[in-house]
């Protein structure tokens, strides 16, 4: 099941894994997307969604739930890119994958392994 993929993917990641007990799994057009809530050290968060409408139904989904402020859809001007639906603080404007890591609270171990490995 996607939702327990993801679920993990996030408890392997997370400085704070306990955030994953709290996520959301939201079904668009039959595929499950899994949100994970700000807090803590997780100031926002984010799901790429390829479809528009889709995009419309899952921030409409999203809104108002707890540990979902700031719901919001940012558009793509490119056909091959995605339309992002993004929640909390607006992510920082850096190429830095140490400080969009941590603002996403990730773990620090998280963050080394993952900048390791696009060095590699």
């Amino acid at each position: 099941m996607r939702e327990e993929w993801e679920a993990s993917w996030y408890r392997e990641r997370l400085a704070d894994p306990s955030l994953v007990a709290a996520a959301v799994a939201v079904v668009v057009d039959g595929i499950s997307y899994l949100a994970v809530p700000v807090g803590g050290e997780r100031r926002g968060g984010y799901i790429p969604v390829r479809e528009p409408t889709a995009a419309m139904l899952l921030r409409q989904a999203l809104d108002g739930l707890r540990g979902f402020p700031s719901v919001r859809v940012r558009w793509s001007f490119h056909l091959d890119a995605c339309d992002v639906v993004e929640w909390g603080d607006y992510p920082p404007d850096t190429d830095c994958d140490a400080e969009r890591g941590r603002f996403y609270g990730y773990s620090e171990q998280s963050i080394a392994r993952f900048t390791k490995e696009r060095e590699a």
